[in-house]
């Protein structure tokens, strides 16, 4: 295709050294699960590994690909995982979010020991999140249960957080309570089989916004690849903020430039129509290269320098752009979908904002199959 995305290695490698300084050495593990937020798996994983505590994916084969590209720090598989699937996994020494001591911990048992291994687990604590954990009153049993087999270590106890970007609710407190009753309770039991598991509940809002929340490690996703968690984060942070940088550019160039009258329809079902004799460019990206269709109409691309309002419906592998700010671009001439050129800029939380969705969708959802050029 015409276009590609641009990723800074310098930009994510200067993230996650701001991000491990705020917690502290060996306290920042780094989340490269979807493709790395759209940046790259392996070329982000390479990148970051040398401050990484901890590098946290959501398949076993996201986590098996890495182990083959020769990535070294511990990898930790978040999600679910399929019993055919554990004896890759201990075989790559993947450590696995577990909350079950059921069927599931049998199979694990039985995978590690046929391979003369330990599976290290984290054991992850329901929060009133109420999606994946053990109740709290159940932890002390479910550790119990796995660590009486000899061959599962319990490493972690973990879990997850609501609402952490919301300054003004309590949930998150809430949560670290339950979370810490949870760690109080269990505590006589880890002291007398001598464990002392890694306790992480943050990911990059909470330990951005509630040091309480940092304990042993905190997980960080969104802010490594130098975008804010949310709106009321980037509030909340206005007087003390972090120097994050996006890492991310989506470049592409016109490949057709078309005098337009007034009064003509632009694009699908004729929601755009010009109001004037203008001049329209197309730009080879559409909804099936990760460019919301919601942005039709609403948008913008920065062209030669220039924003540039999207007209029309935007298809599946073309944009219209009004060129009225942009008298000079041609054909060939280069389109800033995300990113910055000159004085004008384009970011994620724009299209995040335009599409009534958040940043974190922008970016994992831009295709695989986009080229990517890293850079240093």
């Amino acid at each position: 295709m015409i276009g590609k995305l641009r990723i800074s290695l310098g930009a994510l490698h200067h993230n996650g050294d701001v991000l491990q300084r705020l917690v502290g050495p060996q306290r920042a593990a780094f989340v490269v699960k979807g493709n790395a937020y759209g940046h790259g798996l392996l070329e982000t994983a390479r990148a970051i590994e040398p401050l990484a505590t901890r590098l946290c994916v959501y398949t076993v084969e996201e986590g098996l690909a890495l182990h083959a590209e020769g990535i070294a720090a511990p990898i930790l598989v978040l999600g679910p995982v399929r019993p055919e699937a554990l004896d890759e996994a201990m075989a790559a020494n993947l450590e696995l979010a577990v909350w079950s001591a059921g069927e599931f911990a049998r199979r694990l048992a039985g995978a590690a020991g046929k391979r003369r291994t330990r599976a290290f687990v984290h054991v992850k604590v329901n929060t009133d999140l109420n999606r994946l954990g053990v109740e709290p009153h159940e932890l002390s049993a479910a550790i119990e249960r796995l660590g009486g087999s000899a061959e599962i270590a319990v490493g972690g106890i973990f879990s997850h957080l609501a609402a952490a970007e919301e300054i003004d609710s309590p949930y998150t407190m809430h949560q670290l309570a339950a979370f810490e009753r949870a760690l109080l309770a269990v505590k006589p039991l880890l002291d007398r089989s001598g464990l002392a598991p890694i306790r992480h509940i943050a990911a990059s809002a909470a330990a951005m916004l509630w040091p309480q929340t940092r304990l042993d490690m905190a997980r960080f996703g969104i802010a490594l690849y130098g975008l804010m968690p949310s709106p009321q984060t980037s509030a909340a942070l206005k007087e003390r903020p972090l120097d994050l940088r996006p890492a991310l550019s989506y470049l592409s160039e016109l490949i057709v430039v078309r005098a337009v009258t007034a009064g003509a329809s632009v694009g699908y079902g004729g929601s755009f129509h010009a109001p004037h004799e203008m001049r329209v460019g197309v730009v080879p990206a559409g909804y099936a290269d990760g460019v919301p269709r919601a942005l039709s109409n609403r948008g913008a691309f920065v062209v030669d320098g220039a924003l540039c309002p999207i007209v029309g419906r935007v298809a599946m592998n073309m944009t219209q752009v009004d060129l009225s700010n942009a008298p000079r671009a041609h054909v060939g001439s280069q389109v800033t979908l995300i990113g910055r050129d000159g004085k004008s800029a384009v970011s994620a939380d724009d299209w995040a904002a335009w599409s009534d969705t958040i940043n974190y969708e922008i970016v994992t959802r831009l295709p695989s199959d986009l080229p990517r050029e890293y850079i240093e």
